[in-house]
């Protein structure tokens, strides 16, 4: 089904070679994105290499008021052990860290992408408002002119002449307006996508998600995402707060010497690293044979730590709840867009009747004309609602396609496509 939602979300601009999620992902603000993930992982890959093993050359020198010289060179380094410690728990922050980092760019990339789509409808709409106040002010001019007509032959009063130049003058503004609004629109654009695009007509959707998909799909959301990382995160500092209370801090070092070289092994359980040492003695007189030690200690009383514990259980069950409501409000605001896409829709087809409407209209002003039961002001009037009705069914159109992306976007699908 996921994949079935991604194709269908990317088919609008297939269909009129418009990719639009193309465009976005190249955008400098989706590169700039793309950074901040780029270094989320590499703290991400930091934390995986601090579990691999160190080397280090190791020296020392040493002498003594009488004159005696030692010197000791060699290797040494650690490597994490065991599956506990604060390498594996800065490990595990640093997933949780770059799943969020996944989540966030998902959540931004959506955004960026909304952001796309109403300035790239903006500027469609614009060139369609630029086209209507065009026509309109053709229409105002033969107004005028068969007013100055009529004026001359005393058949118009020349306060009708006034209003109608005072119509041509406001059409005039419009045309300029829209002139201005549709190059601002474009202006937007280009600063959103880094470049100019030529904008076409985006077509509706093929197939629109039941409410039951869309409730379904609420749990892939990132601020649900994002509440359930918060969760596993509280639940893991609890899980350590609970560990270092009744770990033991155990440690066990081994150490041999020999011929002038030496080894050392030294094991921390509560830290989970091994240590090691390979040492040679040139200079002075190195000690022989084998040694073996052994420390421990056990939390009995620890008020600090019980008071972590208990607070780390707060921060856990709250949560919990903060989880809950998250699913909560998405299942709200699905149902809430849902609706939004199924209204959007029910308007695409009032306009669409009313673009038929506007269309016959303009076809029994054509068939007056030719009969001399009409005029061309007629004609050039039903050019002009006709464009209106093109005008309401494309806004409708654009309303139609927000309210679809706006419900992916809710279903926690990636807009601008692959499987983050």
């Amino acid at each position: 089904m996921r994949a079935l939602w991604l194709l269908l979300l990317l088919a609008p601009g297939w269909a009129q070679g418009v990719d639009l999620k193309s465009l976005v992902r190249e955008s400098p603000s989706y590169q700039g994105l793309l950074l901040q993930e780029a270094q989320a992982r590499l703290a991400l890959e930091g934390a995986r290499a601090a579990l691999l093993p160190t080397l280090a050359p190791q020296g020392s020198y040493a002498r003594t008021p009488a004159g005696q010289e030692s010197l000791a060179l060699g290797l040494g380094g650690g490597v994490v052990l065991l599956p506990w410690g604060p390498a594996q728990d800065g490990l595990r922050a640093a997933e949780r860290a770059y799943q969020r980092a996944l989540l966030d760019l998902k959540a931004q990339g959506n955004a960026l992408f909304q952001t796309a789509l109403a300035q790239y409808l903006e500027v469609h709409l614009a060139g369609l408002d630029r086209e209507l106040a065009q026509r309109r002010l053709a229409l105002r001019e033969a107004q005028l002119r068969a007013l100055r007509a009529q004026h001359a032959e005393g058949q118009a009063t020349f306060l009708a002449l006034l209003e109608a130049e005072a119509a041509w003058a406001q059409a005039q503004a419009e045309a300029l307006q829209a002139e201005l609004a549709l190059s601002l629109a474009q202006a937007r654009l280009e600063a959103t996508l880094g470049r100019q695009v030529a904008v076409l007509p985006l077509p509706l959707p093929r197939g629109l998600p039941s409410l039951e998909e869309a409730l379904a799909a609420g749990a892939g959301r990132p601020d649900v995402g994002r509440a359930r990382l918060a969760l596993e995160e509280a639940e893991a500092l609890l899980h350590q707060a609970r560990r270092d209370r009744v770990q033991p801090q155990v440690s066990l070092s081994l150490s041999g010497t020999g011929g002038g070289a030496s080894l050392a092994l030294s094991l921390n359980l509560a830290a989970g690293t091994l240590g090691y040492a390979v040492q040679y003695q040139p200079l002075g007189a190195p000690r022989e044979g084998v040694a073996f030690q052994a420390q421990a200690s056990l939390p009995l009383l620890s008020p600090a730590q019980d008071r972590e514990v208990a607070a780390r259980e707060r921060v856990r069950d709250g949560a919990r709840l903060a989880l809950e409501a998250a699913l909560q409000a998405a299942a709200l605001d699905l149902r809430a867009r849902h609706q939004a896409l199924l209204l959007a829709q029910a308007q695409v087809g009032v306009a669409e009747r009313g673009l038929a409407a506007a269309e016959h209209s303009l076809e029994v002003a054509k068939r007056r004309l030719e009969a001399g039961t009409g005029t061309a002001l007629e004609v050039l009037q039903a050019e002009v609602g006709l464009l209106q009705a093109r005008r309401t069914l494309e806004g409708a159109r654009a309303l139609f396609l927000q309210a679809y992306y706006a419900l992916l976007e809710a279903m926690g699908e990636p807009l601008l496509g692959g499987e983050l």
